[in-house]
């Protein structure tokens, strides 16, 4: 040490280690000095485990775990007094522009125990004469981030090779659009917990929630404070003190994590999928994100042009930054047809646009949805939350798929096919379906194969003279796509269902199969393959 500095050389690879003992200090501050502040608690945002909570802490029963809180919480130096906290007690204060009478005493700086739901607060306290501005944060979500690549996906034709046909398949990373800048919140944390409370009373793991400390100067004499108008805030303690100046570093002591700006603001547009199907009477959604580039912040607003007639699009929200939903609808008076719409971005003199191709089918006229209640033999669909043994499973093994996304009936190629129920028998497998009468030109069928592909299947149509037409089709496992000759992905949901209630978050695909059929003679029945591993949800037939 020389001079109160550290002074020493290094050679290069050569590590030290210092040890460095302080000397006392020259002068001793004074201890902080604080007192609670009485609060009037209208709102219980804590809850216990297993026990039902209808309000919590965001109004929708989510809630913080009570066992977790303390009754106090130091924090800079005071002391926050928190309510005693169970299901159904208050024991936080939500902010409607009361008045607060503060302790009786000699006091210089108020402390709020807080924080918000449905996304971080700004808010304005009145102490005394006094305007503060605060930006109270949420109670749960992230408090940082680092940075993020913004992806767009696309579809990407592979060229056939030896025995195998050209097909194509979707590349979720297909191009880097930009970079979510990471962020690090500037609020002090008070108090953390791994986890919150639903409103059933159980732990979501990972879903953490906080509570943050803020604190505001007081002139002398404040006798009383105005809490912000906004009933998003809550407050479950606050506390007066009397304390030096505050100590601030010199230099952040952890990262602000600042956002690069290089060149102009501006965004870029992307689009989760180049093409997209749309068919009378239904509608077709497409992810648009609206990536901004060095700072760029404001809005945008959003347009589709080059729509084809009884086709009206709806951008959720109208006005987004960052991530949102195109809805295309087709009304009764579309007609088949393939057009290139344009989604164009604007904001002021920025304007960017990405092409999308759509097109439209009409539902085919004459088809018939073949009545499978008779043949139904297997059970594979069932809604959300249901149990179900693993031998009443789509794959025999303790999977499902959900009811909710798949709804009462498809459409595929402009053609309707009716599913059937959930919970109950639901699809055909290894069997023979008798089909209604008549003369048609295909039968079209939703399949899926599982425990893997199910190559080289042989589906029979007998007719009523006698004759029959066979047919090989390899039939794609229902969550790998084999991407076969006359097979198109037709249907697919965002997760499956668990024999114990749970889903299993991946894209699960059902399958279309056209099969033409002897147009000049009757049609009796459908032989299925003898495949356990070949499931069969709906058929119709096609003039």
């Amino acid at each position: 040490m020389n001079g109160g500095a550290l002074v020493t050389s290094f050679s290069a690879y050569q590590p030290r280690t210092f040890a460095v003992k302080l000397a006392a200090a020259p002068t001793k501050v004074s201890s902080v000095r604080s007192t609670p502040v009485k609060l009037r608690y209208d709102l219980a945002t804590a809850s216990n485990d297993r026990t039902k909570s209808t309000q919590g802490f965001d109004g929708k029963g989510n809630a913080l775990p009570a066992e977790m809180l303390p009754s106090q919480i130091q924090f800079d130096g005071i002391e926050f007094r928190l309510a005693p906290s169970k299901t159904g007690m208050p024991n936080a204060l939500a902010a409607k522009g009361q008045k607060i009478e503060l302790p009786a005493g000699s006091y210089n700086r108020l402390y709020l125990l807080a924080a918000s739901f449905d996304g971080d607060q700004k808010a304005t306290l009145e102490a005394g004469s006094k305007r503060v501005e605060l930006n109270v944060q949420d109670w749960s979500g992230f408090i940082g981030q680092w940075d993020d690549r913004q992806w767009t996906a696309k579809e990407i034709t592979i060229p056939a090779s030896g025995n195998r046909p050209a097909r194509t398949e979707r590349d979720d990373y297909a191009e880097m659009t930009g970079i979510k800048p990471g962020y690090i919140k500037r609020a002090d944390l008070a108090w953390y917990c791994s986890h919150h409370r639903n409103a059933a009373g159980e732990n979501v793991a990972y879903s953490y929630s906080y509570l943050f400390g803020y604190s505001v100067d007081l002139e002398p004499e404040t006798k009383t404070i105005k809490l912000p108008d906004n009933p998003k805030i809550r407050i479950l303690a606050m506390s007066v003190a009397e304390e030096d100046p505050t100590v601030k570093p010199a230099q952040p002591l952890y990262d602000v994590l600042p956002p690069a700006a290089e060149g102009d603001k501006d965004f870029s547009l992307s689009s989760s999928a180049t093409s997209l199907s749309i068919t009378q009477e239904r509608s077709a959604t497409v992810a648009i994100g609206v990536n901004p580039r060095n700072g760029f912040q404001s809005n945008v607003s959003l347009a589709a042009t080059g729509l084809p007639a009884g086709v009206t699009a709806t951008f959720t929200p109208p006005n987004a930054l960052r991530a949102g939903t195109l809805t295309l609808k087709a009304d009764n008076s579309v007609r088949s047809e393939s057009a290139t719409v344009t989604v164009t971005a604007t904001s002021g003199s920025l304007s960017h646009s990405v092409p999308l191709l759509l097109k439209v089918h009409t539902i085919k006229k004459g088809a018939l949805p073949v009545d499978l209640a008779s043949a139904y033999n297997a059970t594979g669909i069932y809604e959300d939350g249901a149990t179900f043994d693993e031998m009443a499973s789509l794959d025999g093994g303790g999977f499902a798929l959900p009811a909710r996304p798949l709804g009462a009936s498809q459409e595929w190629e402009g053609v309707l096919f009716r599913l059937g129920p959930a919970n109950a028998p639901d699809l055909v497998t290894g069997t023979t379906v008798t089909l209604p009468p008549g003369k048609f030109g295909t039968l079209k069928i939703l399949a899926t194969g599982v425990e893997g592909s199910q190559k080289s299947q042989t589906f029979t149509v007998a007719y009523a003279d006698g004759t029959s037409s066979t047919f090989t089709q390899s039939v794609s496992d229902w969550y790998s796509p084999g991407s076969f000759s006359g097979e198109s992905s037709a249907v697919t949901v965002p997760y499956r269902l668990t024999g114990d209630g749970e889903t299993d978050d991946g894209t699960f695909h059902i399958f279309g199969y056209s099969f033409d059929l002897d147009g000049s003679k009757v049609v009796r029945s459908v032989s299925l393959p003898s495949n356990r591993n070949v499931v069969v949800l709906a058929m119709t037939l096609v003039p």
